[in-house]
């Protein structure tokens, strides 16, 4: 009976010190599991900062794109009324040759994805809890709505660039920016301003611009919608 007890005690001496080596684990796995998402917690928070910071520089950028726009539609029509003065008046086809650097200045929308790359180069774009945040955030860097119209401009002010050039050479032209004469048509000689071409080209580019800019202020609602939904999830947590 004495060496059944001895072995009774020994066993639950046994068991209890089984027992507290698993609930010693138990509380280490939970202690680092609450340190991992701690962790966790800050790598998305500053996911989400530096795409925030990525946002408010497209902000920046639509802005950009909106004044460039305008001064460009300003310059189309100022150029329509010169070549309409040409038949008059040959040496305006100067002062439209003054409106083509503005007008064909191509500046287009390219979203910033510095952080976004960087956080779906690595895999660990799951950071983000938010499932309908990270969709929205994902969705707004795989796919911009600006792309069809911004190819079209594209196309258009080079088929601008290429009818327009060559037709603005002439003697005056020539001697006023090399010095030197040539032997090419008179200004007075100009055809310019009666190209189909060149008036359709300003025509397509005006409409192409102002449907730009419905993009750019469409884009610009989305962009400061996200950041306010980024602000608010950052508050929140």
């Amino acid at each position: 009976m004495l060496e059944e007890n001895k072995l009774s005690k020994y066993l639950l001496y046994a068991i209890g010190e089984i027992v507290l080596v698993v609930i010693g684990i138990l509380i280490a796995l939970q202690i680092n599991a609450w340190n991992q998402t701690k962790e966790d917690i800050k790598k998305e928070e500053k996911f989400l900062l530096e795409i925030k910071e990525n946002l408010i520089e497209d902000l920046q950028k639509v802005d950009t794109l909106l004044l460039a726009n305008k001064r460009k539609l300003i310059r189309i029509d100022t150029a329509y009324h010169y070549l309409s003065l040409i038949d008059a008046q040959p040496m305006m086809g100067r002062k439209f040759s003054y409106q083509m650097p503005t007008i064909t200045n191509l500046k287009l929308f390219v979203p910033t994805t510095v952080a976004f790359s960087n956080i779906t180069a690595t895999g660990k774009i799951d950071l983000l809890r938010s499932d309908p945040l990270r969709k929205e955030i994902s969705r707004y860097y795989s796919d911009n709505p600006l792309d069809g119209v911004q190819n079209q401009i594209k196309v258009t002010t080079q088929t601008l660039l290429d009818n327009v050039a060559h037709q603005m050479i002439n003697k005056t032209m020539m001697k006023a920016v090399t010095k030197r004469d040539f032997d090419v048509i008179p200004i007075t000689e100009m055809k310019i301003h009666k190209d189909p071409k060149v008036l359709s080209g300003l025509f397509v580019l005006t409409n192409k611009t102002l449907e730009h800019n419905i993009l750019l202020k469409a884009t610009k609602t989305e962009v400061e919608d996200l950041v306010a939904k980024i602000d608010a999830y950052l508050k929140k947590t």
